[in-house]
């Protein structure tokens, strides 16, 4: 009541929707907008992304085609779960999980099926010469599209037949050592599939073989949070809602992942042994989910600076230790020693005639005197920060 007259206020609420992003026609174009500090602006790619990502809209792989379940249709579907579990999978399992509603295939389920041969499950499997893709002619590189069973038959058979072994004498044993171990290979291709962005058209799986390590790339960031993940030893140090349920189920009754989600935990235990150089790391850039595992048969191992800086133009006569010099020698001046020291080689002629003069010579590195002695620093105009 204010000066004796009844004043009525009404409330309207608003309740959020829990299906997002709702598109706005402005002046004829469709816009998204958000609500922030008082203000409502334009959303961002990332606010998008998130809002996609947490709202109750079905999922790529749960939704329904208007194709009709026939066993015979997934004989290696039902194959891999059997040399893997040693039973049949009942139809009743694959409708608790939504592979089949109502006698038809989810999206999910055909990328599962014998006759799937679409782009969505294009994986391209590549192996270098050296330790970056623009520093050596590309050995072989080799493209497939089938169903997600093939899919992982294909990129594992490509892993194996290009992986190295030695062996390490032992005061009473042998020891015999792989480029990768089998199951952190294993896991590293299953979440790829499981977790890939199928709603990424044009887009593939990369697997590629460097002198040092294999890189497994899936398209698609982590599902939650900002998408966006620094290179990182600690590969449980994010949460990740499953982006692909029906898949991933289709799997974890194939016993290729668990529930609990520790495929990951795996990788890290079969590095355990080894150093530094030696450990397998995630990271996340480009909207891509990147695993990369060092080879254990190659001495030096992998760097993880070495990804947060790539050059621009291609070095001639690259070596395994350019782009580890070039990352150590970013914004400061190196000394020899403290360069040698850095990567682990000794300081030689040699090492300075083949990487450090070689890299001068074609201005990735400067030179500066300091007193008696040389000091190295990476020329920012031709080797960038990612």
């Amino acid at each position: 009541k204010i000066n004796n007259s009844i004043r009525y206020i009404i409330k309207i609420t608003i309740n959020e929707s829990s299906k997002k992003p709702l598109i706005l026609r402005h002046q004829g174009m469709p816009m998204i907008y958000v609500r922030r500090d008082g203000f409502t602006s334009p959303a961002t790619e990332e606010e998008i992304r998130n809002m996609v990502l947490n709202s109750d809209f079905p999922s790529f792989d749960k939704g329904l085609t208007d194709i009709d379940f026939e066993r015979k249709d997934f004989s290696k579907y039902f194959a891999f779960c059997k040399e893997r579990t040693n039973k049949d999978i009942k139809i009743k399992e694959l409708e608790s999980i939504s592979f089949i509603k109502d006698g038809k295939l989810t999206n999910g389920a055909y990328l599962f099926s014998d006759n799937y041969n679409g782009d969505k499950t294009k994986v391209v499997c590549s192996l270098y010469k050296g330790v970056t893709r623009g520093d050596d002619i590309i050995i072989s590189s080799n493209e497939f599209k089938g169903n997600l069973i093939d899919c992982y038959h294909f990129i594992t058979d490509f892993i194996s037949m290009r992986t190295n072994h030695k062996i390490i004498k032992k005061e009473d044993r042998r020891v015999d050592i792989y480029s990768y171990p089998e199951r952190a290979v294993f896991e590293a291709v299953i979440n790829a599939l499981a977790h890939r962005d199928y709603l990424l058209n044009g887009t593939q799986i990369n697997v590629d073989i460097y002198l040092n390590r294999l890189v497994i790339s899936s398209p698609g960031s982590i599902f939650e949070g900002d998408g966006n993940i620094k290179p990182t030893y600690d590969l449980t140090s994010y949460s990740s809602k499953r982006r692909n349920e029906v898949i991933s189920n289709a799997f974890i009754l194939a016993k290729a992942m668990e529930a609990k989600g520790t495929g990951l935990e795996k990788i890290s235990e079969e590095y355990r042994a080894y150093d530094k150089s030696h450990q397998p790391y995630i990271y996340c850039k480009n909207n891509s989910f990147n695993i990369v595992l060092p080879d254990l048969t190659n001495d030096y191992g992998v760097n993880i600076e070495n990804e947060s800086i790539y050059v621009i133009d291609k070095i001639n006569n690259p070596t395994r230790f350019d782009i580890s010099v070039l990352s150590y020698c970013y914004l400061s001046k190196r000394s020899m020693k403290e360069i040698t020291e850095h990567i682990g080689v000794s300081n030689s002629t040699f090492f300075k005639s083949t990487v450090i003069d070689n890299l001068v010579s074609q201005d990735y590195l400067i030179v500066h005197k300091l007193g008696n002695k040389y000091c190295y620093i990476t020329n920012e105009e031709k080797v960038k920060i990612r």
